[in-house]
């Protein structure tokens, strides 16, 4: 496949890394939209070309990703797509109504939210609508996970922003035991195992009933202590509270 990708950032490389690393054979241009990334990929992989403009971009490619910033989003008035053109939205605030108003009719537009994770050629990716093409494409990399609603989109798409306040989570457990003369890497390797567990737990649990694991604990022992004691403290709805202002502000600033 021939894929151009408009706007080179983060979640952009890494899309580009972990199929190039997977040798999944298909061939990159890279807007020159951050040139600093995308020189860098180009240099690393020779199945990436970096191309002079945004629509040189398009023409070379049958798959079009868009990963850019609201504050990049005027740079698509300018580009001209063509009807076999297959489009994947990756920017957070744009929705598909108006990118559509942008691209005309295409052959495919969906929405897609992948992870920094597909670097090494794992995890979800959200896909609306449901178009099996596109978890087909992304097969080497990730597992789709197709939403039926477009109101399912948000929501879930906000879940994934927790993922920094999670690693500095695992962060604190690792200091914990490293404090009390517990060797670094045994600390790391335990925490990790851990956490991977609960949510293996958590995955082949009959109907994912969370609080019934969650109060899986004996009574006045130290789990329910670590319970009682986050409740308190309001450790646990700080968590629902943040996830409520980043659909606030999401709601704010997407295009409409």
């Amino acid at each position: 496949m021939k894929i151009g990708v408009i706007g080179t950032g983060t979640i952009a490389s890494a899309i580009v890394t972990g199929f190039c690393t997977k040798k999944a054979g298909h061939a990159f241009f890279l807007s020159p939209r951050n040139a600093e990334k995308a020189t860098a990929l180009a240099a690393e992989f020779p199945e990436v070309s970096v191309c002079a403009s945004n629509q040189e971009v398009l023409d070379q490619a049958e798959w079009v990703f868009i990963s850019l910033q609201k504050s990049g989003f005027d740079a698509l008035n300018e580009l001209t797509f063509r009807t076999d053109h297959k489009v994947l939205n990756m920017a957070t605030e744009m929705n598909l109504t108006d990118l559509k108003a942008i691209t005309g009719e295409t052959a495919l537009l969906a929405h897609v939210v992948p992870l920094p994770m597909i670097v090494r050629g794992f995890g979800p990716l959200l896909v609306y609508p449901e178009t099996p093409e596109v978890g087909e494409l992304f097969a080497p990399v990730s597992d789709a996970v197709y939403l039926q609603n477009l109101s399912d989109v948000r929501p879930l798409q906000l879940l994934t922003c927790i993922m920094s306040p999670y690693y500095m989570l695992l962060e604190e457990f690792v200091k914990f035991s490293d404090d009390q003369g517990v060797a670094h890497d045994t600390s790391v390797k335990f925490t990790h195992a851990l956490f991977s567990a609960l949510s293996r737990r958590a995955a082949e649990t009959p109907n994912c009933d969370l609080v019934e694991l969650a109060n899986d604990m004996t009574p006045g022992g130290y789990n329910e202590q670590s319970m009682i004691e986050l409740l308190d403290n309001g450790a646990i709805g700080a968590w629902r509270t943040a996830l409520d202002r980043l659909l606030e502000r999401l709601e704010a600033n997407t295009k409409s």
